[in-house]
């Protein structure tokens, strides 16, 4: 939790500013419009109402539940503090399935650590965003399902199916896993009856059933929702690679961008390391540890299925491989780890040693990079923040006697980023074309949606100069630092 102790006020910044964005505005909306959470809804008008389809939000609506208590002004705090508790609860699993089976506590640390120091990993887990969130949950379940197979108690069977079902409503990726564990537990009962009894395969039928049955049901609510309410702000189908040219161009954008994000060369080497050892420990894993080898091997197939399925996404998209490409990474290092961990006297203290060193190299390594991503000079990505100047603008707006419940036309391109910032609702206009856009276009465009201010960085209000005179004449002036925020005069303009 310290790592993200500066940033627990901070609203969306960084990479994939867009997308936490849309995250924070279900929160808020929840909380502004009423807490229907099977009628979710953000700050844009893009579609009716607001309304759109997406991955169960009980992050969203648990956030904003806590702006009842603590103030709406806490939504964005109290987000970021569940996203990173849920994700201290993972951290906290993974020590037990390290621990639990060797009394090694040094390499019960190393997996959240090893996490905490991937950047892209260690980003999201602060943020808003579901897909730590969801991962972390996972990391619970295999928990109670590894310990089902050490101590055969039907409950934590049951606690290990509901939670991965919990997990892959949070974030569709995770069903996935949900899907690998059950078809494991289902095989293993087929070939070992004395698994389960006659009574505990219904009943585990049973929860399966209800899991993937409210997934499933989630899913299709979802594309009712986007057709319904005409929305189309989460991404909501597949989208694979369709030609050696698209592979082409993603292999080169995720070398290029992504790689150094991923991981640390500390963590590929460890990857390496993990490898050989998977190799040289295979029969005692067979024999020891057949469950977490079987589902390392499963993971690995979802990983595969995965970039099947949305590899045009990779490329631009680096959180897609958190709730795809983390599990058998981590699983290939909880295998090494319990091999590590079973060794005692001078090899329990050269490991110890060893890991020890490992874990605080990697948690401070992390803590520095994770303040870096957090800052505004974060090349190759930060020359392409559209955010920064958008700071200061719900302070600006209440300033300026803006009312809260007014639309604003805001010049970006995310659809929520900027209506979170200025803390409006309206649209984001993301104006193409070879020329500048006129007064007219602006005011077409305010008209169709009944909204009342336009909002425009200083520097997009200075390209254009040469219609000043026209904007002077339809608009009044409300303000210009932050932004430049117009109020327009004609309130009856038909559209």
């Amino acid at each position: 939790m310290a790592y993200y102790l500066p940033y627990l006020q901070a609203l969306p910044t960084g990479i994939h500013t867009w997308g936490q964005s849309d995250r924070l505005a279900l929160a808020i909306n929840f909380y502004d419009y009423g807490f229907y959470f099977f009628t979710p809804r953000t700050s844009t008008m893009d579609s009716i109402g607001g309304i759109t389809g997406v991955e169960f939000p009980i992050q969203a609506y648990l956030a904003a539940l806590g702006g009842l208590v603590f103030g709406r002004g806490s939504i964005n705090t109290v987000l970021r503090l569940l996203d990173a508790a849920v994700v201290v609860l993972g951290f906290y699993y993974l020590f037990r399935v390290v621990y639990e089976r060797t009394g090694h506590f040094v390499a019960g640390l190393v997996p959240g650590a090893f996490l905490l120091a991937s950047p892209f990993f260690a980003f999201y887990a602060g943020s808003v965003m579901p897909d730590a969130f969801s991962l972390s949950l996972s990391f619970v379940g295999y928990y109670y399902w590894l310990r089902f197979f050490d101590e055969r108690r039907f409950a934590d069977l049951r606690w290990a199916v509901l939670l991965l079902a919990l997990a892959g409503l949070v974030k569709t990726t995770t069903a996935l896993h949900f899907g690998a564990v059950v078809g494991i537990t289902l095989l293993w009962a087929y070939l070992e009856p004395a698994l389960l009894l006659p009574k505990q395969r219904w009943q585990l039928l049973g929860w399966v059933g209800l899991g993937g049955g409210l997934i499933v049901a989630f899913f299709f609510h979802n594309q009712h929702l986007n057709e319904i309410y005409q929305s189309g702000q989460f991404l909501a189908t597949t989208t694979p690679i369709q030609d050696p040219e698209q592979l082409h161009n993603v292999l080169q954008s995720v070398s290029r961008d992504w790689v150094a994000e991923y991981a640390t060369p500390t963590h590929y080497r460890i990857l390496v390391v993990c490898a050989v050892l998977l190799l040289v420990f295979l029969r005692p894993n067979l024999r020891r540890h057949l469950p977490l080898t079987l589902l390392l091997l499963a993971s690995v197939a979802v990983a595969y299925i995965f970039v099947q399925l949305m590899g045009g996404q990779l490329g631009v998209h680096d959180y897609y491989l958190i709730c795809s490409l983390v599990p058998p990474v981590l699983l290939l290092l909880l295998l090494a780890l319990l091999n590590l961990g079973r060794y005692t006297g001078w090899g329990r203290y050269a490991t110890s040693l060893g890991l020890g060193v490992l874990v605080v190299f990697l948690a401070v390594g992390g803590y520095k990079r994770l303040h870096r991503r957090m800052s505004d000079d974060y090349p190759p990505f930060s020359p392409y923040y559209t955010h920064l100047w958008m700071r200061g603008g719900a302070e600006e707006l209440r300033r300026a006697g803006v009312p809260p419940t007014s639309g604003i036309l805001i010049i970006d391109q995310g659809p929520n980023t900027g209506l979170v910032y200025f803390d409006r609702r309206g649209l984001a206009w993301n104006p193409q074309g070879p020329s500048a856009p006129t007064v007219d276009n602006f005011l077409d465009r305010m008209a169709a949606d009944s909204l009342d201010y336009a909002v425009m960085s200083p520097s997009q209000y200075a390209q254009l100069a040469p219609q000043h005179a026209a904007f002077a004449a339809a608009f009044d002036f409300v303000g210009r630092v932050p932004a430049v925020v117009l109020r327009r005069r004609d309130r009856g303009r038909p559209w």
